[in-house]
């Protein structure tokens, strides 16, 4: 599964961390079309996001295929989240996490 990850870019005021880490989920999957708070998955936070690949915001630079998977993702904008403790090298690691446990689940 292919595992994106976007650099938080919308406040420069709140304290928050590195990004929010992203899998897409391809159909056929289990967990394609199921909204996050639906899926046992244990990652920072909990799953805070879900949706057509075809309708994020964040979708230009995918290909038509990875436009027919599901999204779901984590943020790094939890009470007591900052730069120090969530760095970019550990929203990588946070979101192969999600990963391997959406693989699992095959």
């Amino acid at each position: 599964m292919k595992t994106i990850i976007k650099k938080n870019t919308w406040s420069h005021f709140a304290l928050h961390g590195w990004g929010n880490g992203y899998v897409l989920i391809p159909k056929g999957h289990p967990a394609h079309g199921k909204d996050y708070d639906d899926l046992m998955i244990d990652v920072h936070g909990g799953l805070t996001f879900a949706c057509p690949a075809k309708e994020w915001r964040d979708q230009e630079d995918l290909t038509e295929d990875e436009k027919e998977c599901w999204v779901v993702g984590f943020d790094t904008a939890h009470w007591g989240d900052d730069l120090r403790g969530w760095p970019k090298s550990r929203v990588i690691s946070e979101t192969k996490r999600l990963a391997e446990q959406l693989t699992l689940m095959q």
